[in-house]
């Protein structure tokens, strides 16, 4: 047999009595997302012994989606809520990263750059691509909510650094 006319062996779904009552109250509540309630009624619908094309035409998905809900049954343990939902998206890691923070915290709170009453957002994001080379980019935005996030505003203090008599330092 030439590789055009294999076929895939098919995945069964038996799903448990509890498994069944868990999909069912997934789709009648309402509170997962509209992904995670086409999966269940997708694997209701295998369970039941529906076909792809017959499942595509009742619930209106693409031939795809069950197909990889079917493959995410088997791969994820058989273990339904597993296969409904989304696998976490970590993002893009960080950039500014924690020593970057308190460099901008502490550069803050030191005197005021030559010809300026205090640090500017400005100043302190060039102070800090000055100092970190790897840093391409960062924004004056970040900048303030590392700032507002330390209780820091330099903007208004001619000097950051509170004296020994700080009610938040007692």
């Amino acid at each position: 047999m030439n590789k055009k006319h294999r076929r895939k062996k098919k995945i069964r779904i038996v799903l448990t009595p509890k498994s069944i009552t868990l999909l069912r109250a997934v789709i009648r509540s309402g509170k997962r997302n509209a992904r995670e309630i086409t999966r269940a009624r997708i694997l209701l619908l295998s369970h039941e012994g529906k076909t792809n094309n017959w499942i595509v035409s009742a619930i209106e998905c693409s031939p795809r989606s069950v197909t990889d809900v079917r493959q995410r049954y088997v791969k994820r343990k058989r273990d339904v809520i597993a296969t409904i939902r989304d696998a976490s998206r970590p993002g893009q890691p960080k950039k500014i990263l924690p020593a970057h923070e308190a460099f901008v915290v502490a550069t803050a709170c030191t005197e005021a750059p030559v010809a300026h009453s205090h640090w500017t957002l400005d100043e302190l994001r060039k102070k800090l691509l000055e100092t970190y080379i790897e840093l391409e980019t960062v924004s004056d935005e970040r900048i303030r909510e590392i700032l507002i996030k330390n209780k820091l505003k330099p903007w208004r203090e001619k000097n950051v650094v509170h004296s020994e008599s700080h009610p938040a330092l007692s």
